[in-house]
């Protein structure tokens, strides 16, 4: 008797990123390789998914008025906009659906205490929008993290040589490395997040 065993399809996390047009354009030509590719390789790893990027913008959306002190008024303000954007997108013929995010990546920080940010729902404390500055090539993943259900409380301090921070920490602290990982903790609260998207 001969027996197939059918593997289920995963279905892909699409990053629609919109680069803020006070990017510099010599900047904006590496963000993929610096601030993505490292975040794709590691959620690919233990996720099981294909991951996408894709690059969207123009006006109104890369000229988004992102500086500030009212973080969650800019959040909602860009939570808004970001799901204009998805709605001409999937006019267009993409794919949106709950694991579809959009992050505004910009060349500077809300204000002189955020570096980024995300706009998170309960009770599942994830999101579809978020902000990240290019200040780290920490925080492009830790706030895509943030969406897909990563924790500040989990991230971890590695140690491969030197001391590495993984994508959530919650402050950057300059005289360790950068792991372009996520904690164990935390990549098992991504795939909690994941478990009922297929």
């Amino acid at each position: 008797m001969i027996s197939t065993t059918e593997q289920k399809h995963k279905n892909s996390i699409t990053i629609i990123a919109v680069v803020h047009d006070d990017v510099p354009i010599s900047t904006a030509n590496t963000i993929y390789a610096d601030h993505f590719r490292p975040l794709v390789r590691e959620l690919e790893s233990f996720t099981e998914r294909k991951v996408n990027v894709v690059f969207a913008g123009g006006e109104p959306y890369d000229k988004f008025e992102y500086k500030g002190d009212d973080i969650l008024e800019t959040l909602r303000s860009w939570e808004a906009l970001g799901f204009k954007l998805l709605t001409e997108m999937k006019k267009e013929g993409l794919n949106i659906d709950s694991m579809t995010k959009v992050i505004l990546v910009t060349n500077d920080a809300l204000n002189d205490k955020t570096a980024g940010a995300a706009l998170l729902w309960s009770p599942t404390n994830t999101g579809k929008c978020a902000i990240a500055s290019l200040s780290s090539y920490l925080n492009v993943g830790h706030e895509v993290g943030h969406l897909l259900g990563a924790k500040h409380e989990d991230f971890e301090v590695q140690y491969n040589g030197w001391w590495a921070e993984t994508y959530m920490a919650p402050k950057r602290e300059i005289i360790r490395s950068i792991s372009y990982t996520f904690s164990p903790a935390n990549r098992q609260n991504i795939k909690n997040y994941l478990a009922d998207k297929d």
